[in-house]
């Protein structure tokens, strides 16, 4: 009688515990996926609303290069900010005064930047958006490139 009712007593202690389910998120989601899926989520913005953007004093955007230095030092988008995703959470503080600004990331082809708004979503950024295509597309619609001077080809002497 003991070994039934223990039994009993276990099988219900597994079905309630089973039965429980974890915080959601948005749609339901669980709230740990929900939190490692943002940035797979966050919205996009095409070049030509980023060119925009750049330039309406009313809607200041951050653009944040989250590709290595040396990508950034090749090429990247005008007035882009540089802090790989790796790095991103110990240097979250250096956008501290983007708080009130729409900070849009990129990387190479998309992994890295979801990454980085997913980190920047649970620091407490609201205003998160994704450069739609990333830095390859950016490039394949011939958008300005800039390059900093320490990283330009010498000019050959004598030619100006």
């Amino acid at each position: 009688m003991t070994a039934i009712l223990s039994a009993c007593l276990l099988s219900w202690a597994a079905t309630v515990g089973c039965a429980q389910t974890a915080p959601s998120g948005p749609n339901g989601a669980p709230a740990a996926e929900a939190a490692s899926t943002f940035g797979e989520s966050a919205p996009l913005i095409s070049a030509t609303d980023l060119l925009e953007r750049q330039h309406d004093s009313q809607r200041p955007t951050v653009v944040l290069d989250v590709r290595t230095p040396e990508e950034f030092a090749a090429g990247h988008v005008p007035g882009a900010i540089n802090i790989p995703h790796d790095q991103l959470a110990t240097r979250v503080a250096e956008l501290a005064d983007a708080r009130d600004k729409e900070i849009v990331a990129y990387c190479r082809s998309g992994r890295r930047a979801a990454l980085a708004l997913t980190t920047l979503h649970e620091a407490g950024f609201a205003q998160l958006s994704h450069l739609d295509g990333d830095f390859l597309a950016w490039q394949a619609a011939n958008r300005p490139i800039e390059v900093p001077p320490a990283s330009r080809p010498a000019e050959p002497a004598g030619q100006h």
